[in-house]
């Protein structure tokens, strides 16, 4: 059994430097969360019914309609800067809700239904490349600041990522997470969260990295349907640090993924790093996917997989610079055929 809560000896210097490139920088981008919206901008500029309770902090969309920020303009006038006094957002089932909430402190955004309470975005595919803006920057949910917790909801064809925590803690249950758009250029990944983070009990459709481990987090009970262009589980762009991500009861099927990775479950695309992936119970079947594909020779991934059902095509994508120290079913033989209790 491996030791899940190692740190590797670079961790706290990569931290810090990670925070000197990243989110101080980030500080600036976000300065304008100082100029939030407020809920009666937000009431006045939603085409349905909103309501709010001053008493309680909870802001409630109770019917379907569109937010619209006329004085912002593109590519954010469908964007709100949610004030730090809205503790709770609340969509009523049967409504659709056209907004991506960014917020700053503590805050839980909140469906009555899981299917049709939703959070969308939009129907154009390309949507952050037609507007000349990075994907990140425009994400459904951003958290800048606090806890942003997730519940309850379906977000469908997001204007950037899902869910995107940077540092910061993301907690994310019984929610759907859906790109129908087609196409590989909607850079609708899932979800990435700091340290802490927890995903649980979602199911993912969508057509970019799926769960980033930059940080350390927990998967239990989540499904990811393998569309085009997926990547189930992303190491990393850049140098994102030595981290643990502990999956628990994981099912992955379809017979897509992302192509130029030969479909791979768990993919490290940039930077140098050491992974620990561990995966307690899983089900994975795609006759086309590979294990894992590692573009470059600094990336190092470990870990166990045990109580394992796994069926895919091959062990190593075409990338196959770095080291794969995995242990899976008791073994690090590297094969295509798992199945272990």
């Amino acid at each position: 059994m491996l030791n899940k809560g190692v740190k590797m000896k670079n961790r706290s210097r990569y931290k810090l430097a990670r925070f000197m490139r990243l989110v101080l920088p980030l500080a600036l981008l976000t300065a304008p969360l100082a100029f939030s919206q407020s809920v009666e901008e937000l009431i006045d500029s939603y085409s349905g019914k909103a309501v709010w309770d001053g008493d309680s902090g909870e802001l409630i969309f109770a019917t379907a309609g569109i937010v619209t920020f006329e004085n912002k303009g593109d590519p954010k006038r469908h964007f709100w800067n949610v004030p730090v006094e809205v503790k709770t957002i609340t969509i009523e089932p049967d409504v659709r809700v056209v907004c991506a909430f960014h917020t700053q402190a503590d805050c839980t955004i909140r469906g009555k239904h899981r299917m049709t309470s939703m959070v969308y975005g939009t129907d154009y595919r390309s949507w952050a490349k037609k507007m000349g803006v990075k994907a990140f920057r425009h994400c459904q949910f951003q958290n800048f600041g606090g806890v942003l917790t997730i519940q309850n909801l379906t977000s469908v064809n997001p204007f950037g990522f899902h869910v995107r925590g940077e540092g910061n803690v993301v907690m994310v249950s019984d929610c759907d997470f859906i790109d129908n758009r087609g196409g590989s250029g909607n850079h609708s990944d899932g979800i990435e969260g700091g340290d802490g983070s927890v995903i649980e009990n979602c199911y993912f459709r969508t057509g970019d990295d799926v769960i980033k481990v930059y940080n350390d987090i927990t998967v239990k009970d989540c499904t990811i349907f393998m569309e085009q262009n997926a990547v189930p589980i992303q190491l990393g762009w850049a140098n994102t640090g030595d981290d643990v991500g502990n999956f628990y009861n994981l099912v992955i099927e379809g017979d897509s993924g992302r192509n130029n990775d030969d479909f791979a479950i768990i993919v490290g695309r940039r930077g140098s790093y050491t992974k620990t992936i561990n995966i307690y119970g899983c089900e994975i079947r795609n006759p086309n996917a590979s294990w894992i594909s590692l573009r470059e020779e600094g990336m190092t991934v470990n870990g166990e997989v045990t109580d394992a059902v796994i069926d895919i095509k091959q062990y190593w994508a075409k990338h196959d610079k770095g080291k794969s120290e995995m242990t899976i079913c008791g073994s690090q033989e590297q094969t295509h055929l798992y199945q272990c209790e």
